[in-house]
């Protein structure tokens, strides 16, 4: 097994998922936060840019990529949480991309300076047809089908933990403008965070991590 090092600042962020996947499937890494180290970092690692994920001594970038990686990595009951077979993995790679559409969304709402017009727009994203609202129904419309409540291939895959942390960050309080009860009304979204944070390896991670900044994904 590669040596493996996360590095991103304390914040779950677009690292999450890779982090997630790695303790689900038991997997040794070094979880590097950083603090005021990266503005010295930063032009080392340029044109790269964070999360970076260490292999070896090899530094790589784009959380996708890196989320990926991880997923064929770890397995749960001898499955890869990425599928094998490649029409399942199409159906993933699918769903993470079409969820993963909510960043750049959000991502311009960092530049508001003025704090109420920042938690206004952030507002607006989660409003029922907002930009990160859309995504999220689809992704509950998806569960609805599900007969196992995990998203695809009736088991715990990648895709089941890019739905989790994402959607459940915006539930985050300490994301401004986006309060806890945004999503209620996807009843199919809200069951499969409740089940995806109790499964065991999710469970055990997240009661061993002090930060608060991942509170919201505790069962």
């Amino acid at each position: 097994m590669p040596q493996l090092k996360v590095i991103y600042f304390g914040l779950p962020g677009r690292v999450e998922p890779t982090r997630l996947a790695l303790a689900i499937g038991g997997i040794d890494f070094e979880n590097k936060i950083l603090t005021s180290e990266w503005a010295e970092m930063k032009p080392k690692v340029a044109p790269l840019q964070l999360p970076l994920l260490e292999v070896d001594g090899q530094m790589h970038s784009q959380s996708l990529a890196m989320f990926r990686y991880a997923c064929k990595l770890a397995k749960v009951d001898g499955k890869p949480l990425y599928p094998e077979d490649p029409y399942e993995a199409l159906l993933v790679d699918e769903l993470v991309d079409q969820v993963s559409e909510v960043f750049p969304a959000l991502g311009t709402t960092f530049g508001i300076k003025d704090q109420a017009e920042k938690e206004a727009a952030r507002a607006a994203l989660v409003a029922k047809g907002g930009p990160v609202e859309k995504w999220a129904a689809l992704a509950d419309g998806k569960l609805a089908k599900s007969t196992s409540g995990f998203a695809l291939c009736d088991r715990l895959t990648m895709a089941d933990l890019m739905m989790f942390v994402t959607f459940t960050l915006f539930r985050n309080e300490w994301l401004d403008g986006c309060k806890p009860d945004c999503f209620d009304h996807l009843t199919h979204l809200c069951k499969h965070k409740d089940k995806i944070a109790n499964v065991p390896q999710v469970k055990a991670y997240y009661a061993s991590n002090s930060n608060p900044g991942v509170a919201c994904f505790k069962a």
